[in-house]
C-alpha cells in the first residue's frame, strides 16, 4: 500500500515584468495546508516570497494574474492532478474523508475487531456518516454530568 497521507506538489508560475522573466516555484506540503485552512490563493504569497516579492511591489500585481501551475504530486495529490490544474474541491473532499476514517479507524477496530475497514465500505460509509451526524450535532453527543444537581 502506498502512503497516501503525504500529499505535496510543486507550485509555480512563470510571468514578464519589464523585460525580465520570473519562474517562482515551491513545494506545497497540501496535509499542512488543509489543517491550517489555508485556500488556494494563499500560494500567492509564498511563490512571491521564493524570489523575494511581497504585496507592495508592482511584479507581484504582475503575479498574481497569473494562474498557478501544479506537477509532480504525491500521496493523495495524484488523483487531483491533471494538466497542471489542481482540483482542491476534489482533494478537499478526500483528504476531509481520509482524516475521518484515521479516527474511525480505531473505533472499528476496538468494537468491531475490523483492522482495515477499506474492507468493509458499507460499515465504513455507516461509520462515517454516524460521525458527520455526531459533528452536525454535538449537543447530542455530549454526555451530561450526573453528580450535579439543581436541588
Amino acid at each position: 500500500m502506498n502512503n497516501r497521507t503525504a500529499a505535496t506538489l510543486i507550485a509555480s508560475i512563470n510571468f514578464d515584468f519589464r523585460g525580465e522573466r520570473f519562474t517562482p516555484s515551491i513545494v506545497v506540503d497540501l496535509h499542512t495546508m488543509m489543517k491550517e485552512k489555508q485556500p488556494l490563493n494563499y500560494l500567492y504569497v509564498p511563490l512571491g516570497t521564493s524570489i523575494g516579492l511581497d504585496a507592495y511591489r508592482y511584479e507581484y500585481d504582475v503575479m498574481i494574474l497569473e494562474e498557478i501551475v501544479f506537477s509532480d504530486p504525491t500521496g493523495l495529490a495524484t488523483d487531483f492532478v491533471a494538466d497542471g490544474i489542481l482540483d482542491f474541491v476534489g482533494f478537499s473532499e478526500a483528504w476531509q474523508q481520509q482524516q475521518i476514517v484515521s479516527i474511525i479507524q480505531p473505533i472499528a477496530k476496538q468494537h468491531l475487531n475490523l483492522s482495515d475497514l477499506m474492507q468493509h465500505p458499507d460499515i465504513q460509509k455507516a461509520m462515517i456518516e454516524s460521525y458527520k451526524a455526531g459533528q452536525q450535532n454535538p449537543n447530542f453527543t455530549k454526555k451530561e454530568s450526573t453528580t450535579s444537581s439543581p436541588f
